[in-house]
């Protein structure tokens, strides 16, 4: 009889989550098996491709004009906002900033910048347009450890892409100094929308999406590694995008083959609306965004 796989988090048993394909960019016809941890409760695909990379095309970071990178990073100030409570100024590692939105809100606010990004492009843009250093990786925790003594370390949606996340933060936890801050946001496999759709959840985004790690899980771990917790909300403005991203995306039959039409983006704009009051509530959110400060 053969051993059924274990959880690559914690070493759990694990089930059967659903099987699904590349719904939201149509890279691949082949299909993907995600299991659910028993212990952690984590979702993750079991077979992660080898060939990861081709799944992340060129048109997957449409770098914009300076003006437009401007823009966009006025509305980053609000995630400044978590951090300066508890650190104002010093390197900040941004691990995954693609090309640099909150690199740019970060830098204007007087950090000395790193970014850690595997795309070249990006690299050469964050160098070029945005002026921070970039160190071009798929592996941070591997380069992570080059970059010294730091005082924050940030990923925005990044956390569900890699490898070894564990692996990442048992890093993170060297680089920061006492007192420094680890912030992130990832998707959230308890929100309400997890539930309802499933494998059909745009969130899963297979196969790029490797883990969807629950908040306790998260929290147990760095609890470990010797952070606190300072904050953790589903609610707050990227939360609240994501919540109608993900409304928006399962209204769609086939989200990589066309883009929404107007009567899709109304529906799952007053779909939205109507659950609201459900995914403000508590840890229900599509996405959620902790800070944990080191002890």
């Amino acid at each position: 009889m053969s051993r059924l796989p274990s959880c690559p988090l914690c070493g759990g048993e694990t089930d059967l989550a659903f099987r699904v394909g590349d719904r939201n960019r149509a890279i691949t016809d082949q299909g993907f098996e995600y299991r659910l941890c028993g212990s952690c409760r984590t979702t993750y695909l079991l077979d992660v491709p080898g060939d990861l990379g081709r799944y992340y095309p060129e048109d997957y970071y449409g770098l914009p004009t300076a003006a437009e990178l401007g823009r966009a990073a006025d509305g980053e100030v609000w995630k400044l906002a978590l951090l300066r409570p508890f650190v104002s100024d010093g390197q900040m590692v941004e691990i995954g900033p693609a090309f640099g939105i909150f690199a740019l809100a970060a830098k204007r606010a007087g950090f000395d910048v790193v970014a850690i990004e595997m795309d070249r492009r990006c690299c050469k843009y964050l160098e070029d347009v945005v002026g921070v250093r970039a160190i071009c990786s798929d592996a941070p925790e591997k380069v992570l450890p080059d970059v010294g003594p730091t005082t924050a370390i940030v990923l925005w949606h990044v956390l569900e892409h890699l490898p070894r996340p564990w692996s990442l933060l048992e890093q993170a936890a060297e680089r920061l100094e006492s007192g420094g801050v680890l912030a992130l946001a990832v998707p959230n496999p308890d929100s309400l929308q997890f539930r309802l759709l499933g494998g059909r959840w745009a969130h899963v985004d297979a196969p790029r999406h490797l883990f969807l790690i629950p908040f306790a899980a998260l929290r147990a771990r760095v609890e470990q590694l010797g952070f606190e917790v300072a904050h953790v909300t589903t609610s707050d403005p990227a939360g609240r995008h994501w919540n109608n991203f993900g409304w928006e995306y399962a209204l769609r039959r086939h989200p990589s083959r066309s883009p929404s039409t107007r009567v899709t983006r109304t529906c799952s704009r007053l779909l939205g609306l109507g659950l609201a009051p459900l995914e403000r509530r508590g840890m229900n959110g599509a996405a959620y965004t902790a800070v944990f400060v080191k002890r």
